[in-house]
């Protein structure tokens, strides 16, 4: 039949749970102290957990070892789902900061790109070796996408709402050279099409997107104050 989600359920639950730099990022977010940099940080160290923990059961023959239709979208719906919560905490809280009553947008799952995934697997039925390094790269991508994706549809709502929304993009030390030149920042209006190129993030990357409203920028700066860069 294949390793199905039920088989390493419990550890994937265990390796974010022992994992030093979730739990760093978690308190950060349980004391209020977060913003969606944060998530962003937490969200792709999930995605590598994910990641150790398939690879302890890489295919070594064909990729028939893995039952493809139930590991892959029950894994990476776990993922999405210890996301969300980070995400929609971090939200709830800046939504107080602002005084305002408006609910968290939850991001919709991304089945296309789950089913590109297990198709992109099913192309390399024996050749796993081929592709391994890009398909866990893209757990981190899938898990990372979350917390813009949730990111993106909430600033878009305060922004429908009335607020004056600014986003943030910080680019990593050492990052590329087109890194460097879309970090800024810039008012919702102005990149509120999710294609452009400030919500889009290249393999591995480690740049950091942010925003805040006209009503809450005081208490995101308190929390940032650690980051000039992001000022």
């Amino acid at each position: 039949m294949g390793l199905t989600y039920a088989d390493i359920k419990e550890e994937f639950k265990r390796e974010v749970n022992n994992d030093k730099v979730c739990q760093k990022l978690y308190a950060k977010i349980r004391n209020g102290n977060a913003s969606y940099a944060t998530t962003g940080q937490l969200s792709q160290q999930i995605g590598k957990d994910l990641g150790r923990v398939l690879r302890r059961y890489a295919p070594t023959v064909s990729i028939d070892e893995w039952d493809l239709d139930d590991l892959i979208p029950k894994s990476l719906g776990a993922d999405h789902a210890m996301v969300v919560s980070a995400c929609k905490e971090v939200q709830l809280n800046m939504n107080k900061d602002a005084g305002i009553g408006l609910k968290f947008k939850e991001p919709k799952f991304d089945w296309d790109r789950v089913h590109g995934l297990i198709d992109e697997l099913r192309e390399h039925p024996d050749s796993f070796s081929d592709i391994e390094k890009s398909f866990y790269d893209q757990l981190e991508n899938f898990s990372r996408n979350v917390s813009d994706d949730a990111m993106f549809s909430n600033a878009q709502m305060g922004w429908k709402a009335g607020l004056r929304t600014v986003v943030i993009r910080t680019a990593d030390p050492g990052c590329c050279k087109w890194c460097t030149m879309v970090a800024g920042r810039y008012y919702y209006d102005e990149v509120q099409d999710r294609g452009n190129d400030v919500w889009r993030f290249h393999e591995n990357c480690k740049c950091t997107i942010d925003y805040y409203t006209e009503k809450n920028g005081a208490a995101y700066r308190e929390r940032v104050k650690d980051k000039p860069t992001e000022e």
